[in-house]
Formats: structure tokens, sequence, C-alpha cells
């Protein structure tokens, strides 16, 4: 009897079952593709929904100020906001909005903080991916990963309890704030907080970004360097370096991306004032105020009303559309680039 049951089907018997099998797997597989299919679109056609309603609700500002909205006009820019919502000296609505002390605040911020975050973040991901023991980097990598998520109220919070006090108590003569407080106050919340905090904020991000492309250069690359006489550092420089230039633009176009729409911790670090740092003021003007032009669309959009104010909000909000759009293409661009040069060898 146990003989019988175990004699094998016949040959073929199976195949109706692992062809119904099969069947049942591809249409799995094509109603997930096809929900993925769905929810992209859907992605994008929001995304394109809010680009143009930004493009629609800021135009009536660029249309009355036209390229004058990207100068500096006689009323300072806060004052220019203020009235925008109450209406001019002469009770009239007032539509003029010259951005250029934003443009400066944003410009001077992220510009200072890629110049502080590229190199720490190259040679740190130099260390991690060339020259650190393994057990080094696996402790240290996911740090850099869980910096570069924190979120960034949380440096701010940090900048204008901490380090803003400190700065205004030991690093600003009490002669040189009352002189400047005629035009502008000058303490702890200013352009270098402001740059310091971003700098905090971008530099994991580079740091991881620039750490992966490191390690996804071809072994026999990094082997050929040391066969020929480099040591680990001289063919970091020579070698892994030259290799991954797209990834470094990449890394580093979307960091710059984050940080000029960064909005909440430079509102608090930055100062609060729509001000021009003044050259002349030699080395004190890293501690006068800006105001970005992301920490502008913070500090008006919540409490005021207004279509003039909206206007010159939503007008702020695509030049940051367009900014981040065009950084976060060329990053796109730079490490398909980057792929493909990596790919190859």
């Amino acid at each position: 009897m146990s003989s019988i049951a175990n004699v094998p089907p016949p040959l073929g018997a199976e195949q109706p079952s692992r062809e119904a099998a099969a069947r049942n797997a591809n249409r799995q597989d094509r109603l997930f593709i096809l929900a993925i299919q769905l929810v992209a679109g859907l992605t994008l056609v929001i995304i394109a929904g809010v680009a143009v309603f930004v493009f629609i609700a800021g135009w009536p500002s660029f249309r009355d100020n036209g390229l004058s909205w990207f100068t500096s006009g006689s009323v300072p820019l806060d004052q220019q906001l203020g009235w925008s919502f109450t209406g001019g000296p002469d009770g009239k609505p007032y539509t003029t909005m010259n951005a250029w002390a934003a443009i400066v605040g944003t410009i001077m911020s992220t510009g200072g903080a890629l110049i502080l975050a590229f190199p720490i973040s190259l040679l740190t991901a130099i260390f991690l991916a060339e020259l650190a023991p393994k057990r080094v980097s696996d402790i240290l990598n996911p740090i850099v990963i869980m910096l570069a998520a924190t979120p960034s109220v949380i440096f701010g919070l940090f900048a204008i309890l901490v380090i803003g006090p400190w700065v205004s108590n030991h690093l600003i003569p009490d002669s040189v704030a009352n002189d400047l407080a005629i035009i502008v106050p000058v303490g702890g919340p200013s352009v270098l907080l402001a740059t310091l905090v971003l700098t905090v904020m971008i530099a994991p991000l580079m740091t991881a970004i620039f750490t992966d492309s490191l390690q996804s250069v071809p072994v026999k690359w990094k082997e050929g360097a040391i066969a020929l006489g480099c040591d680990p550092w001289r063919m970091s420089r020579r070698v892994s370096i030259l290799a991954i230039r797209p990834a470094l633009v990449a890394g580093t176009s979307l960091a710059v991306g984050r940080a000029v729409g960064e909005a909440i911790a430079l509102s608090m670090a930055g100062g609060g004032i729509a001000f021009i740092p003044n050259p002349l003021d030699g080395p004190w003007m890293l501690f006068e105020p800006v105001r970005p032009l992301a920490a502008v669309i913070v500090d008006y959009s919540e409490g005021f009303d207004g279509e003039i104010l909206r206007a010159n909000l939503f007008a702020i909000g695509v030049i940051l559309f367009i900014t981040t759009a065009a950084l976060t293409i060329g990053a796109k661009i730079a490490a398909h680039s980057a792929e493909k040069r990596l790919g190859g060898g």
C-alpha cells in the first residue's frame, strides 16, 4: 500500500499547476508595477499642480516690479513687506518688492556653509572609505547618516540658545556693538551663526554621498595605484577623487538645494532682519543679521494676510522652487555621469 502511495505522478501531470502559478505570479507583478506607476504619475501631477499654483500666485509680484524685484530699493525689505500688508505711508496699496537683501542673505549663508562644509565632508569621506579601519568606519557611518537625517530645528535651537549667547558675550566687544547699534543690532544671531548652522546641516549629507561614491570606485583601480607605489592618501587623491568628480558635484548640488530651502533654522539663527552686511565694517559684518529668502516666508506667512503680501511670498517661493529644481536636475545629471564613469571601469 505504501509503495503505491509513493509512486510519482506521471510526467507532465504537474505542468498545468506550474503554468497556473507562473501566470498568477506574472499577474501579481503586473498589478504591482501598475500600482507603482499610478503612484508615481499621481506624484508628478501633484508636484506639477503645486508648481503651477505657486507660479500663478506669485506672478502679480513679478508683474508689478519687473526686474527691480531682484534689486535693492530705498525702503528696507522688512518695511516693504509690512506695507504690502498694511498699505503704504499714504494708506494706498503698496506693491513694491525689492528682494535683494534676502537674496544676499541666502547667498552669504549658503555660500559660506558650502565653503566650510565641502572640504570637511570630502576629507571625512576619504577617511571613512579609504583610510579608517573597518571597525571604525562601521561605527562612524551610521552616525553620519543619523546626523544627515536630524531635523533642522534641533540645530537652530542649539544655535540660538547656546552658541548665540556665547558669541554675544565673548566675541563682540561692547564698544563695537554700541557703534553698530545705530545702524543695525549685532549679536549672536547673525550671518555667521546661520552659516555655521547650515554647515552642520549639509556636511553629513555631503559626507554620506561622497563616502558611498568612494566605496564604489573599482578595487582594481585602487590596487593598480598601490602597485605603482602610491600610498593610500596619494591613491585617494590621484585615483578615487578624480573618479568621483561628478558625484562630488551631485552631492554638493543636493546639499546646496537643502541649504537654500532651509527656513526654520535660518529664521532662528539669522537674526530676523533683512539687512545686507556691510564689508566696510570689516570682520564685524559676520555678526550682522540677515534674513534669507526661505526665512522671509516663515517669518511673514503666519499671522499676516493680504493679496499683495501673499503674492510677494509666493514670488519668493517661485525663486526657491526654480533654484532647487535646477540644483536637483544638475545633481541627477552629475550622478548619472558618475555612475556611467564608474560602471565603465
